[in-house]
């Protein structure tokens, strides 16, 4: 026999430990329930008990206890089957198993439903009583001593009839018999019975079962393989046990040992008449009787299944002897063990057996199952139905038996099995449990001993009815059994009904301490059921099903009871370790329910305060009346009862009423709302702070993963409802016939803080959807980024300035933080009556904070205030500029901690882009001594960034220079002249060339706009002023504006070079060449003068100084911008503006192609080149 733990889950001391509880509240035991028990009664044959060891316990009951509730006590109950309390232990009994240690002196026990006696047997002392007496009397016997082993005897009562009392066999382990001819002499002390012994024992043989084949015939079996006949007989008015080993009849008497069995052959003499301790009998159970009287007895000899025939002329025959554990062993790795699963059938066992009515056998069996480690072993059972066959036995049925065993030491146990209903229902006793097997549907459950120091002792069946007593080292117990229901079980929906009712039974039954039974999960639960079962029994909490709640009047206790249910009901399931079973958004429905109850019950509190004080009007109960009518349930009972009883489930929808009767009532002409409104916040907050404070405490519980994944709580219309609340009290207490009273005022943070955590949920509800919920994420991100500081600024008008900090440190709001510290005097700082707040914030944010700080004073223009702090928050500027650069700012703080070098970098980058003209040139400035600074102290390996801040420099200068000799004298008479009419004066003034050509015109004005406004112009621009104006006496503009498109950075190549070939082409069209070309009476120092008055040769001697690229040829400069070109430097100008520039260059071209031909004929360009070079060679040669 095997020796492993019964225990199918390690217990655990305290149930409380894995509940959900109430936030900040104890819990109190449920009481205890009754309920009626089943009167279903179905007919059955006889069930003979069997002995089983067991460990120890103690013992829950008393006598007092149990006579004082009286009646039927149910301990489980389900759609199939309920158990109640039977009968209790005689008080001799308790006494001796209360103190006992099992582990040393263990105990055996049966009930004998023939007799109507039950048993308990230890090592010296055998107790026996009436089980269907009220106060049963005792019968004690005396054990036959055994000095070698420390097994109970094994035990069978002998029926005598009605008339007389049962007389009682006793037989030790080491074959020692003691026989009783009544029990009746038990009280007398037991000592007047006869004995004998098993003399052809071996020395280390042992007995290992005895049961009873009728009421004058017993049947015992030993390790070593042998079976004996015990014979009731009487002689002198005594009853004696006639006692022989099974024994074959001779030749002579019989001829039928000749025959062959129709199984097997039959098995030698030899084989069976030598003793072997391989041939240990684990188990012997009682075949079909034949007309004749002959009495089929099967055995089971470690893995070998035998049959004997045992005639009704005393002697018998031994029919089969076939080895079991090949096939089954085969057959539980095939349909037992998962596939592709590394675990393999270790160590397969055969426990017990019975026999079918259709000779088919049910055989227990046992194997290993190895988990994720070595140490956590697992010992698992299956029923096995065989079929009789040719070759012997095939298997036909192999089920899984809803029990299992762990590593964890402990008595021996050897589970036996027993046929109830005709066979239809198999019972399996373990040392702590009993489990039922539906022979012909999928039906499977099992009754486990909550105390881990109870045993099972013996299970009987009626003779009569079909009702199993449970025999435990507490108490008797009873089970009915609905068979119409087991048959129709069906797996694929009953599993989840199966699971369903464990967990009900466990929240309704299991929280009882008189309760005996333990309820717990099968070892292999399917996760579907798991998640649904639990689901609906939580809702039918919320709904309160009667079947899972008694009805009070007494709402509060109504609730508080629910409460507890749901509590029992997470409780249940992470003392089973099945949490992990369920998916995440299964758990977090149970939580969610779990709250609501919780919010329900803190609101019906509330309600009852509320109508202590004023019981005449109420807000929640006019929306309560509202959202009953609207869904079609109210009735002429409580309606708030009615609610609170099944309708908590909608507490969310209940809201968004209560926010609309405020609404209604909220207008001018109906007087003051706040009574009203103090009501309403309080319903509001109360419901939501209580589900997110409940949530909270219980997340570990219930094993949630933020974020929640649909949470009822942020719904929509929740948030709404709380916002337009919100609203309402600021405004009540704002207008100016509403009165200031304390309770909406003091209702404002709870409100906001209630508003932020909904938004809050909200925001990581759908940031858990991805892109579903990206839309209405976005949408409400900006919502709250508005709203936020509001909700906060409101707060702290109101008075509740702290409240404001509170809530803004809680949601680290860091923008709304700042701006909250700044809502009075900003520079200096020190006068700031929160600068040591700010500082504290600095302390305890650090960076998040200084980001928004900073962001803060840049928005609003707070840079000196931003600076003058420098010395506390330096390094946290470094890391705000670092990463948030802002060129426009970053090098004063690059200039106050002497980064010279990277001053000058911020400031040639802020001015490339600065729009103002003098703001451009203080950058430029600063940044051009930076840069000389750094260079005296380091060494710099270029001066490209010198030659870049001098190339600004240069294009202010020209900017300065068109200004001065652009802005018009002003008028004679001291009057303001407007910026058009100062405009208007330039270009009647120095736009002679620009007659004609609208476009130009506009573009020109465009840019003096604002170069008269100190605005910076791009190059382009700059050039177009220079090159369009009149310069009769300017002509180097043109050069400068070659050098100035030559410098720059910032334009495409394709326009620069466009630009280029427009100044050449404004250049070629400046002079008069037809009348430089009237050489009639002309000398050639005449003609060489006249060229080198000329802007080309202006232009190209410059060209030459500073050698500012190649000298574009009139052919080339005929070359007009692109429309791409055009768009591309003024975007969004309309297509007739576009085609209008068009225009206006196409006259330049125009223009310029009637004196093309002429210049290049005359090569006239040549000419004014060689004039140009000739030029420079002088001047060279002067310098030289």
């Amino acid at each position: 026999m095997a020796t492993f733990s019964p225990s199918p889950a390690p217990r655990r001391s305290s149930r409380l430990q894995t509940r959900g509880n109430s936030p900040a509240r104890s819990q109190r035991p449920l009481r205890f329930s009754q309920t009626p028990i089943l009167n279903q009664v179905v007919d059955g044959t006889n069930s003979v008990a069997s002995g089983v060891d067991f460990d120890d316990r103690a013992s829950i009951f008393t006598d007092k206890s149990l006579s004082r509730m009286g009646g039927d006590i149910m301990f489980a109950k389900t759609d199939e089957m309920s158990v109640s309390f039977y009968a209790n232990l005689p008080l001799e009994v308790k006494q001796v198993l209360r103190t006992s240690d099992f582990n040393k002196d263990p105990y055996s026990g049966e009930i004998d439903t023939v007799t109507g006696f039950a048993l308990v047997a230890s090592v010296q002392t055998c107790f026996v009583w009436q089980h269907s007496q009220g106060i049963p009397t005792c019968y004690i016997f005396s054990s036959p001593q055994d000095s070698r082993s420390p097994r109970p005897p094994f035990h069978a009562l002998v029926p005598q009839g009605s008339s007389r009392e049962p007389g009682l066999i006793l037989v030790s382990a080491a074959g020692s018999v003691r026989f009783w001819d009544s029990i009746g002499i038990g009280l007398a002390g037991g000592e007047n019975y006869s004995s004998s012994i098993l003399n052809d024992m071996e020395y280390d043989e042992e007995v290992t079962n005895l049961i009873r084949a009728d009421t004058q015939t017993f049947i015992l079996s030993t390790s070593y393989g042998s079976l004996y006949r015990f014979v009731l007989t009487s002689a002198g008015g005594k009853y004696h046990l006639a006692t022989r080993r099974f024994a074959r009849p001779t030749p002579l008497n019989s001829f039928s040992r000749l025959l062959p069995s129709f199984l097997s052959p039959p098995a030698s003499s030899s084989s069976f008449d030598n003793k072997d301790k391989s041939k240990h009998i684990h188990a012997v159970v009682l075949g079909l009787q034949s007309a004749s009287g002959d009495r089929e007895v099967w055995a089971l000899a470690n893995g070998h299944i035998q049959q004997w025939s045992m005639k009704s002329e005393g002697w018998e025959d031994h029919l089969l002897d076939l080895d079991l554990s090949p096939l089954l062993s085969e057959q539980v790795q095939k349909s037992l063990v998962p596939k592709g699963s590394d675990n393999t059938c270790h160590d397969l066992e055969l426990s017990d057996l019975a026999v079918f009515d259709d000779q088919n056998i049910a055989v227990l069996v046992s194997y290993t199952g190895q988990e994720s480690t070595d140490d956590d072993l697992r010992r698992l059972y299956a029923l096995a139905e065989l079929k009789p066959s040719i070759s012997g036995f095939e298997v036909y049925r192999l089920n899984r038996v809803p029990y299992q065993t762990t590593s964890t030491p402990g008595p021996p146990v050897h589970p036996r099995i027993q046929l109830i209903c005709q066979g239809s229902i198999i019972i399996v006793q373990f040392g702590d449990a009993v489990a039922l097997c539906s022979r012909g549907s999928g039906y499977r459950d099992r009754l486990e001993l909550k105390s881990s120091n109870d045993r099972t002792l013996g299970v009987g069946v009626g003779v009569l009815i079909n009702q199993p007593l449970i025999l435990t080292a507490t108490t008797m117990m009873k089970i009915s059994l609905d068979l119409e229901k087991i048959k129709s079980f069906k797996e694929e929906t009953g599993s989840m009904h199966l699971i369903k009712s464990i967990m009900m039974q466990a929240i309704i039954y299991g929280s009882s301490p008189l309760n005996p039974l333990r309820f717990s999960f099968p070892p292999e639960i399917n996760a579907a059921a798991l998640m649904q079962g639990a689901q609906q029994l939580s809702y039918e909490v919320l709904k309160s099903h009667p079947e899972v709640v008694q009805q009070s009047p007494d709402m509060t206790a109504q609730l508080n009871g629910r409460k507890e249910r749901l509590s029992w009901l997470i409780g249940f399931i992470n003392e089973n370790a099945a949490l992990t079973k369920m998916s995440q958004s299964s758990r977090q429905q149970l939580a969610m329910d779990a709250e609501k109850l919780y919010a329900s019950h803190q609101l019906w509190l509330s309600y009852n305060r509320h109508l202590s004080a004023s019981p005449l009007q109420s807000v929640l109960k006019e929306a309560v009346i509202k959202y009953m009518e609207e869904i079609g349930e109210i009735t002429q009972e409580d309606v708030m009862r009615v609610f609170f009883r099944s309708r908590v489930a909608d507490i969310g929808k209940l809201l968004s009423k209560v926010s609309d009767i405020v609404i209604a009532v909220s207008k001018p002409s109906t007087g003051n709302v706040n009574p009203l409104l103090s009501e309403a916040n309080s319903v509001i907050v109360t419901v939501l702070r209580s589900a997110f404070k409940y949530r909270a405490y219980n997340l570990a519980v219930y094993g949630i993963e933020l974020p929640m994944i649909k949470p009822w709580s942020s719904r929509p219309s929740i948030i709404d409802t709380v916002l337009t609340l919100f609203d309402l009290t600021s405004k009540c207490i704002d207008s100016a016939h509403g009165s200031r009273d304390k309770e909406p005022l003091s209702q404002l943070p709870a409100l906001a803080g209630v508003l932020f955590e909904c938004i809050k949920e909200r925001l990581d509800s759908l940031s858990s959807c991805g892109n579903e919920g990206q839309r209405e994420k976005e949408e409400l991100q900006q919502k709250i980024s508005n709203l936020r500081p509001e909700v906060l600024e409101t707060l702290r008008t109101c008075g509740h300035e702290e409240a404001a900090y509170s809530l803004a440190e809680h949601y680290q709001d860091f923008t709304s933080l700042v701006a909250l510290c700044h809502r009075q005097t900003v520079f200096p700082p020190e006068e700031n009556p929160n600068v040591e707040r700010i500082q504290s914030y600095i302390q305890q944010f650090k960076e998040d904070f200084t980001t928004e700080l900073f962001q803060w004073y840049i928005q609003h223009g707070e840079i000196r205030t931003m600076f003058n702090q420098e010395a506390q928050t330096r390094e946290y500027l470094d890391i705000f500029f670092k990463k948030r650069p802002n060129i426009g700012i970053s090098w004063i703080h690059d200039i106050g901690t002497a980064n010279c070098i990277s001053a000058s970098s911020a400031l040639l980058q802020g001015a490339e882009t600065a729009v103002n003209l003098e703001v451009k040139h203080i950058m430029l400035s600063i940044g051009k001594l930076s840069y000389l600074a750094e260079k005296q102290t380091t060494n710099i390996p270029s001066d490209s960034e010198l030659d870049a801040f001098h190339s600004g420099l240069d294009f202010i200068s020209v900017q300065e220079g068109v200004l001065e000799e652009l802005r018009p004298s002003p008028p004679p008479i001291r009057t303001r002249q407007t910026l058009e009419g100062q405009i208007d004066a330039i270009v009647h003034s120095k736009g002679g060339k620009l007659v004609g050509k609208n476009a130009f015109t506009s573009v020109f004005r465009d840019c003096l706009r604002q170069l008269l406004q100190g605005k910076a112009l791009s190059t382009e621009d700059l050039v177009d002023i220079l090159t369009l104006k009149d310069n009769k006496a300017s002509i180097e503009d043109y050069s400068t504006s070659i050098h100035l498109l030559l410098s720059t950075t910032d334009l495409p190549e394709a326009r620069k070079y466009s630009a280029l070939r427009t100044v050449w082409r404004r250049v070629y069209l400046h002079d008069d060449w037809e009348n430089i070309m009237k050489t009639n009476g002309v000398s050639d120092l005449v003609l060489a003068e006249r060229l080198v008055e000329t802007a080309l040769f202006s232009t190209i001697l410059s060209v030459l100084r500073r050698e500012d690229g190649q000298i574009i040829q009139p052919s080339e400069a005929l070359v007009i911008p692109s429309k791409s070109e055009i768009m591309s430097r003024w975007p969004g100008m309309s297509d007739d503006q576009v085609n209008s520039i068009i225009m206006d260059y196409n006259h330049e071209q125009d223009t310029l192609g009637d004196v093309e031909p002429s210049l290049t004929n005359a090569k006239l360009v040549s000419a004014v080149v060689e004039r140009a070079v000739e030029a420079l060679d002088v001047e060279e040669g002067n310098n030289g």
